[in-house]
């Protein structure tokens, strides 16, 4: 589900850096490789949690809409059938 590695790239240099043992929401996470700033704890945990919230919707959404429609066109417009079969 969520990126449990707590792996974060360096917008800067595209390093991989990880948060050790258990951060505070202030804490701030800089790069291994430039020193730069990388992060907020709070806001990696809301982009996490932003980037999951898509990833579910997006498996709902990528439906295939038109064969969707058809089937639930078939559906509607032959109720009796379908509920003595």
């Amino acid at each position: 589900m969520f990126n449990r590695s707590r792996q974060v790239t360096c917008p800067h240099c595209s390093e991989t850096n990880f948060w050790k043992g258990n951060p505070g929401p202030t804490d701030e996470l800089y790069c291994r490789g430039c020193d730069g700033f990388v992060t907020l704890y709070d806001d990696y945990i809301r982009d996490a949690i932003h980037q999951e919230a898509e990833r579910v919707l997006a498996q709902f959404t990528e439906a295939s809409t038109a064969e969707d429609l058809a089937h639930l066109k078939e559906v509607l417009t032959e109720p009796e059938r379908r509920l003595s079969a």
